[in-house]
């Protein structure tokens, strides 16, 4: 069955898709993907897991206990962005000015514009897609992008300028976006 299940997820579109179908997929090596645009290719992405899901949602409840609020901003998981023409990426979690984070004209589209604060949380990444992203959103205007690694709980944080490798017993921090709010880098490990 699983051929006839590969030719329909071809065009994944097609059809309804029920739990067992997708276990069948996986069981026959099929990865269920998400797709982003990346200098104009079409890259896929892995879906998320059990480690993936939870680094997001502490990274949330983190910033949204710190305050990120108060300081004019919203913390979002995967939200999707058109950060250029030819990039369309929808990273793990992103940090935004609320007065720039408006309804697109065209319905249900990617919101305009790039965030400040971008975190990917890196279980499969390769390592040329992370270059790539990198380069797309800071060239784009974000002021750091964060890679989390839970197997190594650890997390670098791009800026143009420079980057840097904080560790458990870091702290998080973006002084000149978020003055005051700091983020023990610990607790974006917590439960995994």
């Amino acid at each position: 069955q699983a051929p006839t299940m590969l030719a329909e997820y071809s065009d994944p579109l097609r059809k309804r898709w029920t739990r067992e179908e997708r276990t069948a997929l996986e069981s026959a090596g099929v990865e269920l993907r998400r797709y982003e645009l990346i200098e104009g290719e079409i890259f896929a992405e892995s879906m998320g897991g059990f480690v993936h899901d939870i680094v997001k949602n502490n990274l949330k409840d983190l910033f949204e206990v710190a305050g990120v609020q108060s300081h004019g901003y919203r913390c979002l998981v995967e939200q999707s962005y058109e950060v250029s023409p030819d990039d369309l990426l929808i990273p793990d979690v992103s940090v935004m000015r609320r007065d720039r984070l408006t309804r697109p004209s065209g319905g249900n589209s990617p919101a305009a514009g790039t965030p400040e604060v971008v975190f990917e949380v890196s279980i499969t990444d390769q390592n040329w897609v992370q270059q790539k992203k990198i380069s797309a959103y800071l060239d784009n205007g974000a002021q750091a992008v964060c890679y989390v690694f839970p197997e190594l709980r650890t997390v670098v944080v791009y800026t143009t300028d420079r980057w840097r490798r904080l560790r458990e017993q870091d702290t998080l921090e973006f002084p000149a976006l978020l003055p005051g709010l700091t983020i023990p880098v610990s607790a974006i490990f917590d439960n995994i």
